[in-house]
């Protein structure tokens, strides 16, 4: 295996079988970007989504997702032109990923794919220990979705991030006012297995913390192609305030933190989540590009 993969794979310090398996899919996700880099595609996309919150902006928690949005809609766009480029990255490296379309309906905005790596051949490789090998599955695989919105609500801000693991490389992402309006957009109209997503709330939390001010602009578009919104509504910042807080009365908190639970030390600090916690946050939250 490469020297670099198994620093990066270590550093990750994984101990548990979820962590191993966690950890390997991380180095996974880097080396996936680090090839879409090198291919072009940063050029005509960003990076968005839980990926982006927390490998390039320190979040905790990691998702099994890449998502992604064009910089200007293309119907035209496929993700399978990029695959091979991905899978010969990802073999260099010692990974054996094998790609596979994710047929979408017709009506889709996203153009996706699985990059698929049995589990127990990869343990095997990164931890040299057959006991962790042979304790899951041979069917068991370790998956990387992508998913390229390819017709994304306008009006989102970027940034450029330089990442120097397998190799320097740079990627364009979404900028963290962005990243907040497609949160936002998440906890009012996602629901996940019947419930709010514990990580939209945790992350919420965060921006608000950290009194990061959300893109207002790319948050309206987003309403709009959520249907959470008519075209002609218009949503001033305080609309929004009063939105959230509405859904913030009928958020199950307990069943929400159950997502969390494997990556969070600090379970107390889920204590204080309630309505009447959010709502009074919520009272804090700043805009920019409010025209």
């Amino acid at each position: 295996m490469d020297r670099t993969v198994k620093e990066m794979f270590d550093r990750l310090a994984p101990s548990t079988l979820f962590e191993v398996k966690t950890g390997i899919r991380q180095v996974a996700v880097e080396i996936i970007l680090c090839a879409l880099s090198r291919s072009g595609f940063f050029k005509k996309a960003a990076l968005n989504g839980d990926t982006a919150r927390r490998l390039h902006y320190g979040l905790n928690g990691f998702s099994h997702n890449l998502e992604f949005s064009l910089l200007k809609p293309d119907p035209r766009f496929k993700i399978s032109k990029y695959l091979p480029v991905i899978e010969e990255e990802l073999k260099f490296y010692g990974l054996d990923f094998k790609a596979e379309i994710k047929e979408n309906p017709k009506d889709s905005v996203f153009s996706s794919a699985y990059l698929l790596g049995n589990t127990g051949e990869h343990m095997l490789m990164f931890c040299n220990d057959k006991d962790f090998a042979e304790s899951v599955s041979e069917t068991d695989m370790i998956r990387v979705k992508i998913d390229v919105d390819i017709d994304p609500p306008a009006f989102a801000t970027y940034d450029k991030k330089s990442c120097t693991l397998p190799v320097p490389y740079e990627i364009n992402m979404y900028d963290l006012s962005s990243l907040f309006a497609e949160k936002i957009d998440n906890t009012m109209c996602r629901i996940w297995n019947s419930r709010t997503r514990g990580w939209d709330l945790y992350d919420y939390d965060h921006y608000l913390k950290n009194e990061q001010p959300v893109n207002l602009k790319l948050l309206r578009t987003s309403l709009i192609y959520s249907g959470y919104v008519a075209a002609n509504e218009y949503m001033t910042l305080d609309d929004v305030k009063t939105h959230l807080c509405y859904r913030f009365k009928e958020v199950n908190y307990e069943r929400a933190k159950i997502d969390l639970l494997p990556f969070i030390d600090d379970k107390a600090s889920l204590d204080a989540w309630s309505a009447d916690y959010f709502c009074g946050i919520t009272e804090g939250l700043l805009a920019v590009n409010c025209q």
